[in-house]
């Protein structure tokens, strides 16, 4: 699985699959200044690859944010890619619609549901954020299971929510850790990754906005002091995992 992090929570993800050929799928691609017109945040990172090179088949959107569904960028992703489909909960699904989304390309997604798409299988999973329909997701594809946290609070459910529709091992964890505005703290999402076992995580959400960030070298010390292996990606370049 090819893996390449475009900053905050969004990924390019590409797989290559006897049957469907190699299909890419695009994660909260965050894009815009949006965030910086809305709340006067200034983005620190640019988007590492245009979107003329993102060439998605799938774009799954886990909640109604600025920094998720970017309203600048996901129209002009869709400009350019009219046929991709748009997956996530119906908060994702109202927005689209309002911008004018084509009714063909959505995928509702709520919390429990799953969908498969070629060499992707999508399984929404519990989020507790701003946007109560927030979801993370469960993916599968060709025998490796990745949880993808989205934006999340660590509640007392959460972990049993997810082993819940993921009674098998999972290979990755993305997780958040900015510990800021809904979302778990750096300790936390260890507590997470102590809890699920991966062979691999992957920390996300930081470095984007100085008000709203974290070291991600404290998540990667915390998590090999427990014996767990953890690895930072760099934005823009393609990862094998």
């Amino acid at each position: 699985m090819n893996v390449t992090w475009l900053g905050q929570s969004g990924y390019l993800i590409e797989r290559a699959d006897g049957t469907a050929g190699r299909q890419r799928l695009l994660i909260d691609p965050f894009y815009s200044d949006i965030v910086e017109q809305k709340q006067g945040l200034k983005r620190l990172m640019e988007p590492p690859i245009p979107i003329a090179d993102l060439r998605p088949d799938l774009i799954f959107i886990t909640h109604n944010h600025l920094d998720h569904f970017d309203p600048i960028a996901l129209p002009e992703i869709h400009r350019t890619y009219p046929e991709a489909l748009l997956i996530g909960p119906e908060s994702v699904m109202q927005k689209a619609r309002e911008m004018g989304f084509s009714e063909a390309v959505l995928v509702p997604l709520p919390k429990g549901a799953r969908y498969v798409s070629g060499s992707f299988r999508f399984t929404a999973t519990a989020a507790y954020h701003g946007d109560p329909l927030a979801v993370g997701c469960l993916l599968e594809t060709a025998g490796q299971t990745c949880y993808i946290s989205g934006d999340t609070l660590l509640t007392d459910t959460l972990i049993d929510e997810i082993k819940a529709v993921c009674p098998q091992p999972i290979d990755l964890v993305f997780i958040v850790i900015n510990g800021r505005l809904g979302n778990m703290t750096l300790d936390e999402a260890v507590q997470v990754v102590s809890a699920l076992k991966p062979a691999l995580s992957i920390p996300m959400h930081y470095g984007m906005f100085a008000e709203n960030t974290a070291d991600p070298n404290e998540f990667v010390a915390a998590c090999q002091a427990k014996g767990f292996q953890t690895k930072l990606l760099k934005a823009g370049e393609w990862v094998t995992l």
